[in-house]
């Protein structure tokens, strides 16, 4: 038995393609290294990259057919090429050291550049940081980030979850799906909304008034967020108010520094006039944080409607953060702050 332990000692695959020369994974036993599936690729608007390769019945595959059929029953098109993002199988994201990472991002770059995608979909954390050299896939999942390669070809990365945390856990699929379908409306069919934001700051008695009057008896309704120095609402202030009714916000500053309504009454009044309107609705994310600081300083708010609330009742799995609304119903207006 020791004897035919040596005979095939020796035999195990080797990497001759230089552009690999130093990468620790070399050392591990695989049964192949450095796939160049890429030399195979069509041209695509679209590209999705895996982690790395799994060998199945001898084949390597950079998805497994499950998560494929996932994929490609969420995305909206037909043209998708699938791909790793490491082109060694089975190889883990604590296995990519910084210098192994430099070493396979020249066969992620020669894979984008063969196929020419507007949008790389990179599925989990290990294909996101090949990209853009960055980790946190749960809080930059939606986002989107610039790639170039050596060769000057440019696309567009949008992470997303990997097709296997769905299928593990279903409550990721509204996320993905949605992420998936926007970076498919923004990036291959170009249809950017064109929504300006904009806001004014009251800074006088008489811009104030006029806000007053135009909001104290509106039927519109009419949302509001507040700026506080803490937590605490016993202890801390609230700094300033903004008011959005519209296609208009305005920011009434209070306890700001620089405010001329810090240490006059007129503030505040404005503040209980609007939101003690009877005729309308006044619209919070997380409400009861809000209320209460605002029942602190004898302002009483009705008509409540809380869209932290109303979302967990459109999808009750989804996050329902106010950053994870913004980004899921208007990343156009977040990527340009």
């Amino acid at each position: 038995m020791r004897e035919l332990q040596n005979i095939y000692s020796g035999l195990k695959p080797s990497c001759e393609n230089e552009l690999c020369d130093g990468c620790t994974i070399l050392t591990q036993s695989k049964p192949q290294y450095a796939h160049m599936d890429y030399e195979d690729l069509p041209q695509s608007d679209v590209l999705v990259l895996g982690d790395s390769f799994r060998s199945k019945y001898g084949m390597l595959e950079s998805f497994s057919k499950k998560e494929r059929e996932l994929i490609k029953s969420i995305y909206p098109g037909d043209n998708l090429v699938f791909s790793s993002s490491v082109k060694c199988p089975s190889v883990k994201e604590a296995d990519m050291t910084p210098n192994n990472m430099t070493l396979c991002r020249q066969h992620l770059e020669a894979t984008i550049d063969k196929v020419k995608p507007r949008l790389v979909l990179a599925c989990g954390n290990l294909a996101m940081k090949m990209l853009i050299k960055k980790s946190g896939i749960m809080d930059k999942r939606g986002s989107s980030y610039e790639f170039t390669t050596g060769s000057g070809h440019l696309c567009v990365v949008v992470p997303i979850y990997h097709p296997y945390a769905v299928l593990k856990e279903p409550r990721h699929r509204y996320l993905f799906e949605t992420d998936i379908k926007n970076a498919y409306e923004k990036y291959v069919l170009g249809e950017v909304s064109e929504k300006k934001f904009s806001y004014k700051v009251v800074e006088t008695e008489d811009e104030l008034q006029e806000l007053v009057n135009q909001l104290f008896d509106t039927t519109e309704p009419v949302a509001a967020d507040i700026e506080t120095t803490g937590l605490n609402f016993r202890k801390d202030k609230v700094m300033s108010i903004a008011f959005s009714c519209g296609d208009q916000t305005w920011v009434i500053p209070l306890e700001h520094k620089d405010s001329v309504f810090r240490d006059m009454p007129e503030g505040w009044d404005a503040v209980r006039k609007i939101l003690g309107n009877p005729k309308n609705i006044k619209i919070f994310h997380n409400a009861k944080f809000d209320v209460k600081f605002l029942l602190n300083n004898n302002v009483k708010v009705v008509n409540i409607w809380d869209t932290k609330i109303a979302h967990h009742l459109i999808n009750e799995t989804a996050p329902k953060g106010l950053m994870d609304l913004v980004k899921l119903y208007f990343a156009d207006e977040l990527e340009n702050l």
